[in-house]
């Protein structure tokens, strides 16, 4: 897959458009709650990071202390919150994570260079190459656990729409059925070919390539059989150079989009 830099941006990007000082904090109320404290408190880092500075990093311990709190899906998701069981809030969630990944990778490419045309191009490409080997560790964090937000959230829509028959479903519901499929695919695809860019290690690819292995069938289920074909075609050349303990979740994947039923929120894509 050649690398290039607006791509991976418009895919993981499409998704957004659906809507300090670092201190540990004295008590953590619950996992919803951590999120969103600690998640405002690293934007508000990135904020102030310079050239110099750079973005905060997960050797930071109270930095690190954050990403536990941000990232971990599991607690986040398995543990019930009242107000995770809210699609819109469950969006809010998915949305900044995303965000914090996307701005790990563009940090610096806005910056004012004096060059123009394809010198500029390419001081952008080296920008986001250096960004992914400076920041992978953060942004393969970030976008797994994206996965596991979107697993969750494919998880209320489909209770959502289980609930009556698909014939008694309204035209806008239908549509808004749709418009999630669509965007939640978009994602679960930038992931998996966004993982297949040069730069990232055999760790990173792993945490990325894991998450979307646990949730390659529900977001197989989400899409028309043609689109989860082009997706299996993607990742055709995933193999090559491979690490083997990356095998098992590409295995999982390929095996999820080979599917051709469509049953539940399929029909609605």
């Amino acid at each position: 897959m050649s690398f290039l830099i607006s791509s991976p941006l418009r895919r993981l990007g499409r998704l957004l458009c659906l809507s300090s000082t670092l201190m540990a904090p004295a008590a953590w109320a619950d996992s919803y709650a951590d999120f969103q404290q600690a998640s405002g408190q690293l934007e508000e880092l990135m904020a102030k990071a310079t050239p110099h500075s750079g973005l905060p990093r997960l050797r930071d311990p109270a930095v690190a202390q954050l990403f536990a709190h941000i990232a971990d899906g599991p607690r986040l998701f398995q543990v019930p919150v009242t107000a995770l069981q809210d699609v819109n809030q469950s969006v809010a969630v998915c949305e900044k994570a995303m965000r914090l990944g996307q701005t790990y990778y563009t940090f610096g490419i806005a910056w004012p260079l004096p060059l123009s045309g394809a010198q500029l191009q390419q001081a952008r490409k080296e920008q986001a190459r250096q960004n992914l080997g400076n920041y992978g560790d953060e942004m393969s964090t970030l976008f797994a656990f994206s996965m596991h937000c979107h697993g969750h959230l494919i998880a209320l829509m489909e209770q959502e729409f289980s609930a009556q028959p698909a014939d008694a479903v309204s035209g806008p519901e239908r549509l808004r059925a749709r418009a999630f499929s669509k965007n939640t695919a978009v994602v679960y695809t930038g992931v998996l070919q966004f993982m297949q860019v040069p730069f990232w290690n055999v760790a990173q690819k792993k945490v990325m390539l894991e998450a979307a292995a646990q949730h390659a069938t529900a977001n197989a289920n989400l899409m028309a059989p043609p689109l989860r074909e082009r997706l299996l075609a993607s990742l055709a050349d995933a193999d090559k150079g491979l690490d083997p303990a990356l095998a098992p979740a590409l295995a999982t994947i390929r095996q999820a989009l080979a599917v051709t039923t469509c049953t539940g929120l399929c029909q609605y894509y």
